[in-house]
């Protein structure tokens, strides 16, 4: 049986168990998925994000320092929601691909496990700060990226193993 999710809402924690991220994903029509990913399958979709949201200032002078203000902007707009929860029977899939398609507005991430597909839509503002919330999950898992720039700024507090 195939799956496609339209993904609303997510938690993305770092589990030391698995050495995984996980994300507990949420439908609008209330259904729920456990999905792991991998740090490997992790850095390249890093890269292409990171890619894509440089993309908006390419060949601009001090490009490194827009990008720093934007992604400071971002966490600064990023409000705290209750955690999304999986239940005991919640099933789980270990992502085995990932696509994403870049729009002027968006960042549209698919998920895959063989057949099953979750499509989470990011505004780029969203994307900005789902890239914060993994570097500090990054950091928390003592895991290490040549992936990551510069702008996107470890903040100062101590990493939280989950965030919202």
């Amino acid at each position: 049986m195939s799956d496609s999710l339209q993904i609303t809402r997510f938690t993305t924690e770092y589990s030391p168990e698995q050495d995984r991220i996980r994300m507990v994903i949420e439908t609008a029509e209330g259904e729920k998925r456990v999905i792991w990913l991998t740090y490997r399958l992790l850095n390249r979709l890093i890269e292409a994000m990171v890619k894509a949201l440089e993309q908006e200032t390419s060949g601009v002078p001090e490009s490194s320092n827009l990008q720093g203000f934007s992604q400071e902007r971002a966490r600064q707009k990023q409000v705290q929601e209750p955690p999304v929860l999986a239940e005991q029977n919640t099933p789980e899939w270990l992502v085995n691909r990932v696509d994403l398609t870049v729009s002027p507005e968006k960042l549209d991430i698919v998920l895959f496990k063989d057949e099953a597909r979750a499509s989470l839509p990011m505004p780029r503002m969203n994307a900005r700060q789902w890239l914060g919330i993994v570097r500090q999950l990054f950091t928390v898992a003592q895991w290490h990226s040549e992936h990551w720039p510069t702008w996107i700024a470890q903040p100062n507090a101590a990493p939280k193993q989950v965030v919202h």
